[in-house]
């Protein structure tokens, strides 16, 4: 999405190469680069872009320091009279501040992408009742945003947000003698949804066919099953 934005080939941090991103941007380029790269762009990020390349703001969005949600529920939460607790509202709050005035909006933007992909939500009754947990939950997305997938994908999965949103918090072992099978629900989505999807693709993005013209399958039942183990 960065290569597209600035219309660059190679890597975008990088100034070397035929790639643009080592090209100064006028002031209409830089605008919608940062629409796409940020929440939004102001006067002043727009002048901060164009007198730079699009490989020094990148390198600089890498380094800039990660706020904490969770630190800021925590200083909210001491704000507030004896006895209170956290709301998700402490969390929009914080969430809009750093999307707004954050130091780090590329961070944030790609922290908001992840989001979508790996959900979790407040509608279920079970997260909602831990809006600290869901902000330590958007923080692991945030540290994990420029890394590498596999890392973020174990991250992912071994929070206890996403853990009680997709049901393999406290997943227990199968038990031959009284029928107890692994909760499958992860080991489904995370395959659909989080990583390989139902059907084989083309480098065009268009579904494999069989030999029977039907899209061919990523992985059966008894991967879904064998997964479920991994998860107990």
């Amino acid at each position: 999405v960065l290569l597209a934005a600035c219309g660059g080939a190679g890597s975008p941090a990088s100034d070397s190469g035929s790639g643009t991103a080592a090209v100064q941007p006028t002031a209409a380029e830089a605008s919608r680069f940062l629409a796409q790269a940020t929440f939004g762009p102001t006067e002043s990020s727009i002048t901060t872009l164009s007198t730079q390349t699009y490989g020094d703001w990148l390198n600089a969005q890498f380094g800039a320091p990660q706020t904490l949600h969770r630190d800021y529920m925590d200083r909210r939460l001491g704000e507030l009279p004896v006895g209170s607790t956290s709301s998700s509202n402490h969390l929009v709050e914080s969430f809009w501040s750093q999307a707004v005035t954050g130091t780090d909006p590329l961070r944030q933007r790609v922290a908001f992408a992840l989001s979508q992909i790996f959900v979790v939500s407040f509608n279920d009754g079970n997260v909602a009742q831990y809006p600290r947990g869901v902000a330590s939950y958007l923080d692991t997305l945030g540290t994990h945003a420029f890394g590498n997938y596999r890392e973020l994908l174990e991250a992912v999965t071994l929070h206890p947000m996403m853990g009680l949103y997709l049901s393999h918090l406290r997943n227990q072992k199968e038990d031959a003698r009284t029928g107890r099978v692994p909760d499958e629900n992860y080991a489904r989505e995370v395959m659909q949804l989080f990583s390989v999807g139902l059907y084989e693709l083309d480098e065009q993005g268009r579904k494999r066919t069989g030999s029977n013209g039907q899209p061919i399958e990523i992985y059966t039942d008894a991967d879904i099953q064998g997964l479920a183990r991994v998860f107990t």
